[in-house]
């Protein structure tokens, strides 16, 4: 069971993400760098394989900095969530102990 200071923890991490896919300068990086790269791999000569590999490893990074990022955000909803469970059953348990 993660500690309140883990939990707060990714609750942070998980707005800094958030913060950063929504950051519209970010976006606009990222979709260049898929534009980009996807254009080169479209014109790369079938026989080069090296080199559309070489671009299909930079779309699938590209890629996975997203999904790392959606996992920080979803990580740190469900730190939320069980932050306000914890402060709920406080709550619950201060009233029978009064």
């Amino acid at each position: 069971m993660a500690s309140d200071s883990d939990l707060l923890d990714q609750q942070g991490r998980g707005q800094v993400a958030l913060q950063l896919l929504e950051n519209e300068l970010l976006k606009e990086a990222l979709d260049a760098i898929d534009r980009e790269v996807m254009e080169q791999w479209i014109g790369c000569p079938a026989r080069d394989k090296e080199g559309k590999e070489a671009l299909w490893q930079l779309i699938k990074t590209s890629r996975k900095f997203r999904e790392v990022l959606t996992g920080y955000i979803d990580t740190g909803k469900l730190a939320t969530h069980r932050l306000k469970q914890y402060e709920e059953q406080g709550r619950i348990a201060r009233l029978f102990t009064k």
